[in-house]
Formats: C-alpha cells, structure tokens, sequence
C-alpha cells in the first residue's frame, strides 16, 4: 500500500467523522407548481414531504399512517399518511427563505402531537372525554346542538361547548349559550378543530385574516385560497381532484334559503372504498361524523350532501 502524502493525511484527520447514530443534516429541497401555486417539499430522493399553498395557512406534511373508522355509522375507513398542521402564517413564494417559516417547516416534518384529523376525530359519539388543568372539558361527544320545541337549534359555537367566554380578535366578547353547552354546529366545530384546538385566528366578522362564524362566509370572507370555486351547481370530478386533505368544505343543504351556503366540513381522504370523505358536526345525527347515517359523508354519488357540495378552501 502507497503511504498517503502527509498534507493529503493532515486534511483527512482535520474532517469530523459522524459518530455511530449521529443524524447527518437533512437536504430539503423546495419546488414550486401551479394551480394552485404552492410549494412542494421534497427530499433528497424527490419523495414528497409537505404541501404548502400559497395564501394558506393549512399545510400537509407526510408521516405514518393512520387509519380513521366509525364503524358504527360507516363501513368506510380513511387510511393517510397526510398531517394536516396549521402554519405561524400564511405561505408564499419563497416562504422557506423566512426564518419562522423554515423553521416551522422543520419542525413539523418529524412532529407526531395531534393534528387537524386527530382532534376532528375527538368529537364524535363514544370518544373520551378530555379535560384541561382547570377542568374544562375541550374534548369528547359533541352534540349538534340542543332540542328545543322539536326543533334542533343551530349556532351553537366552540366557546358554547366549552363554557366559556371569548373575546374575538376583532373585539367582540361573547359569552357561552348554557343550552348550548356540550355542542357544536358545523361551522362551531371547524371553528373548535382549526381554532381554539389548532391556532387558527378566529373572528366573528367576515375576514381573510380569520375563520368566520358562519358556512355562508367560506364563499368571500374567509382566508385562504379557493380551490374549487361555488358555481350554484356541483362541481365536477375534475375540481374534485383539486381538494387536498385538511381543506374546508362548504355545502348548499337547504333550499329554503336560496344559494348561501349552509354547511362545512373537513377533507379527510379517499376511503377504502374510493369515495372522498370528509368530517362534519351533522344536525340529523346530532354529533361529529365521517359516517353515513341519514347521508354519506362523501362527495360522490347520489347523496343529499354529495349533490349539495359546492366549495373548498384552503385556509
């Protein structure tokens, strides 16, 4: 064996060597695409790890799968590897050239605390009840609302289940409804997942800096990007192919109130039957559900909700 020259010998010894176990730095690379215009994060073997849409502050990052049932009301199941996270702000072009972003983005990449689909799951019928340090309860069954005059009553929003007051970032304080203590109605339940659960600024006026109130409020004054535009009609399977998980969805269920839009769910996925499902506080089931009892909770075929979709956002 040839004797290595001595310069060539001092540079080897001068180069760290990786200890056993030591994790090398991580070689991201940030791509951009169209339609709509977003930033793919991939690694150095061109897999995907995070979708992050310009305008938004939903972000999906790749991890281990999980797999969402409620076999009590669906024989379907969600399989994903999709995390749904909610960023410091909103993404744009270059967005991993800011410090707060990039580092969020590193952080959320190896994160495995609940996300957006693991909260949402926590409200359905026969789930745990889960309580702060000063014992309120911010998880478990979540009712619609309450039965009143053989009505059931809308507008019961996340601080009603909760309890508690709350002050909006545009000022207003409201109090909690005690009739409707315990509930949550569509909207109320985004609000609660995306919101008070996840940090999503709230307000109780339209705006695009905050989640609305109200499912009518999705089509002009929410943030975020649409995705699939309300046309008054279904959208078609190919705007379908557009929603991502983690995106919200707005409905026109009720004819009686012309074209406003009256309904809003989560995108969970394809199911194991191919069907896109989503997540929504139902008012005839009286809880949270990805199920079908008095309608599949999908965006296909012939079902009431199916014909009523209208509309997704990423927030």
């Amino acid at each position: 064996m040839k004797t290595l020259p001595l310069l060539v010998f001092a540079i080897l010894l001068a180069v760290p060597i990786p200890s056993a176990g030591a994790e090398m730095p991580r070689r991201l690379d940030f791509v951009r695409v169209d339609d709509p215009p977003r930033t793919l994060v991939l690694n150095a073997l061109g897999d995907r790890l995070a979708t992050l849409t310009d305008g938004a502050r939903t972000a999906v990052f790749r991890g281990p799968a999980r797999t969402f049932t409620e076999p009590e009301v669906t024989t379907a199941s969600v399989t994903t590897q999709e995390w749904v996270r909610i960023a410091p702000r909103q993404w744009r072009a270059d967005g991993e050239k800011d410090p707060v972003l990039r580092q969020w983005v590193e952080n959320a990449l190896t994160d495995r605390t609940p996300d957006v689909l693991d909260i949402s799951m926590q409200y359905r019928r026969n789930t745990p009840d889960l309580r702060d340090d000063k014992g309120i309860r911010y998880a478990g069954r979540a009712f619609f609302g309450p039965m009143i005059n053989g009505e059931r009553l809308s507008d019961a929003d996340f601080n009603d289940y909760l309890g508690t007051s709350w002050t909006s970032a545009d000022g207003v304080v409201r109090p909690p409804d005690p009739v409707r203590k315990d509930s949550l109605d569509c909207s109320g339940f985004l609000r609660m997942v995306l919101g008070y659960r996840s940090g999503y600024p709230l307000g109780w006026a339209p705006s695009r800096a905050r989640l609305p109130r109200q499912a009518k409020d999705y089509s002009s004054g929410a943030p975020g990007p649409v995705v699939v535009a309300d046309t008054g009609a279904r959208p078609s399977d190919e705007q379908l192919e557009r929603v991502q998980t983690g995106d919200i969805l707005a409905f026109d269920l009720d004819p009686a109130d012309g074209p406003l839009l009256d309904h809003s769910a989560i995108y969970l996925g394809v199911d194991s039957e191919g069907r896109p499902r989503f997540i929504s506080s139902r008012k005839t089931y009286n809880s949270v559900t990805m199920g079908d009892k008095y309608g599949a909770s999908v965006l296909t075929g012939d079902g009431v909700l199916a014909q009523a979709f209208r509309l997704a956002r990423r927030v």
